[in-house]
């Protein structure tokens, strides 16, 4: 298997998270003494579960992996395109690969075992792609008060992960709905518009289940995707703000004291 890590991301200057750390990429924000990204990789690196890494944003020289097995391309303008081009790279480094594990840089939080557990957990469903969600009472219950953005659905509300399991075929396959889908992804409204109105009066009067949602979605799209209602909170934990800085930089901190 194969992983993608998006790295392009920039915090500009009236970001109150660049007021708080003064970095601008944001893969390269200092955890625990070491850059963001590094943690990822590590996690990567330590499943046992992936051949090579493709880094989407960063050049080699700022960051300081020296391993062979670990690409970096040029960022380009829109996420989607950052996805293709390093799926572009990866069948270039490994012609044969047939998934790709997709995530971002800035779920530092993740581990081999949470890699290894995600995998597993995709393994339960036949899919194209899996997209990761947490309910909120996993997250609360792992980062109480995280303050996460959670959807209302039939039986539970869920925050979106940064994670994903993709058939490459898939990808190169329907480029145009997933620019749609990325174009959209952190506006759930916008990609409930694209279901249709059956499927909005439904998620607005909270009577489909997530799953469902997700069923009415891949029929719609004619696309074989499957949610996966992941275990591990720290899929849905990306660092976007200062307090989510705070917390998730605590939370290093307390790791790198065990060790």
């Amino acid at each position: 298997m194969e992983a993608i890590i998006t790295a392009g991301g920039i915090n500009t200057s009236d970001d109150p998270l660049y007021a708080r750390t003064g970095i601008a990429k944001k893969a390269l924000i200092p955890l625990a003494a070491q850059p963001m990204i590094s943690w990822v990789v590590e996690a990567l690196a330590g499943s046992g579960l992936i051949d090579h890494i493709v880094i989407v944003g960063l050049k080699p020289d700022e960051v300081n992996f020296g391993d062979p097995s670990i690409y970096f391309i040029d960022s380009r303008e829109e996420l989607l395109d950052n996805v293709l081009a390093g799926v572009d790279k990866v069948r270039e480094v490994s012609p044969a690969a047939k998934k790709i594990l997709l995530c971002s840089s800035d779920i530092p939080l993740i581990t081999p075992e949470i890699v290894r557990g995600f995998v597993e957990e995709c393994d339960s469903q036949e899919a194209d792609v899996y997209y990761a969600v947490v309910e909120e009472k996993t997250m609360e219950a792992r980062f109480p008060g995280s303050k996460r953005t959670f959807v209302p659905f039939k039986g539970g509300r869920y925050s979106g992960g940064d994670a994903f399991l993709i058939d490459v075929a898939a990808v190169k396959g329907n480029i145009e709905l997933f620019r749609s889908l990325t174009g959209s992804r952190k506006n759930y409204l916008a990609q409930a518009q694209m279901l249709g109105f059956g499927f909005i009066s439904r998620f607005l009067l909270r009577l489909m289940t997530v799953h469902e949602a997700a069923e009415r979605a891949r029929q719609r799209m004619n696309l074989n995707a499957r949610v996966v209602v992941t275990r591990f909170a720290e899929l849905g934990m990306d660092l976007d703000k200062p307090h989510q800085y705070d917390l998730i930089k605590a939370d290093l901190e307390k790791i790198k004291l065990k060790y």
